[in-house]
């Protein structure tokens, strides 16, 4: 099953965006039925009875999908994309979900599960925390109480540069490095132990405990200093798996878990990621070396 690169609701024509017939009018529906008092679930099951796939492939509909509709700015006209309802119903629909937002109404997605395990601040490195407000719904924040740089962003904002972050890799795989693997040739602390060995060896009355540990010592200070060796095979992979996704407008969970190591946050509230192999991506400078 391919994940959608265009948002529901539109399609390509002549390279132009613009809506798509049927799908426009399920959008539409979509915020008619929510602002009438519908739960997401209630609009999913309408809205898969009418066979129009949301994703390639099947014609599930489950109500994540519903909340990507109701909270995409998209449909108001953003981002040079047709408007397909108007901007007081889009106000109304999100005014509703914040007014739902109730500790018992909420149903943490699985992606904002990933995401918990490995979103640090980018300020101390300590981990971010999700809170929830009652009146503002969910934010993420630093758990750090010294860090006065901490910002508060959401789940969707989150998910949203993750996203992106991915699809700037998928989309230019070429700026994974695949690094060598080497180790130095020259160490001070490397050769340091090697001289204080040499030494000890030629003397008549050496220590062979001391000699022990001095041999102990180099051999962790050489694997130490040596680069890892499967660095390269993962790179390998993980580029690999870039070029067989494709660009996609949902969360790709998978893809995340078997790329990404840390997310981490700025004082301005924009977000990096550092892969598993130590490499850097960022949407500002496109690509940062480790």
């Amino acid at each position: 099953m391919k994940n959608r690169y265009i948002p529901f609701g539109y399609c390509l024509s002549d390279g132009i965006i613009i809506a798509h017939d049927t799908e426009a009018e399920m959008v539409r529906l979509a915020f008619q039925q929510y602002i009438a008092g519908e739960s997401y679930s209630r609009i999913a099951a309408l809205l898969e009875k009418t066979g129009c796939p949301y994703n390639e492939g099947t014609t599930l509909w489950n109500k994540n999908m519903v909340g990507r509709i109701l909270q995409n700015r998209k449909y108001i006209g953003q981002d040079g994309y047709p408007a397909l309802v108007t901007e007081g119903e889009f106000t109304q629909s999100i005014l509703l979900q914040q007014t739902k937002y109730t500790r018992k109404d909420i149903r943490i997605p699985p992606e904002v599960t990933i995401l918990k395990g490995k979103t640090v601040c980018g300020e101390c490195g300590q981990p971010y925390e999700r809170i929830l407000d009652r009146r503002y719904g969910e934010r993420w924040k630093c758990k750090s109480p010294e860090c006065r740089t901490a910002v508060k962003i959401t789940d969707s904002l989150l998910t949203e540069q993750v996203t992106s972050l991915l699809n700037l890799a998928i989309e230019n795989p070429i700026i994974i490095k695949i690094p060598s693997v080497g180790v130095s040739c020259h160490d001070i602390e490397i050769t340091r132990l090697t001289n204080e060995i040499n030494r000890q060896l030629d003397k008549t009355d050496y220590d062979e405990e001391y000699i022990k540990i001095l041999i102990m010592a180099r051999a962790a200070a050489q694997y130490g200093n040596c680069s890892d060796g499967l660095l390269p095979q993962r790179a390998c992979k993980i580029k690999a798996a870039l070029e067989q996704s494709e660009p996609t407008e949902i969360f790709n969970t998978e893809l995340f878990e078997y790329t990404v190591d840390k997310v981490l946050i700025r004082k301005d509230g924009t977000i990096y990621m550092m892969l598993k192999i130590g490499q850097v991506l960022d949407i500002e400078r496109r690509e940062m070396p480790c």
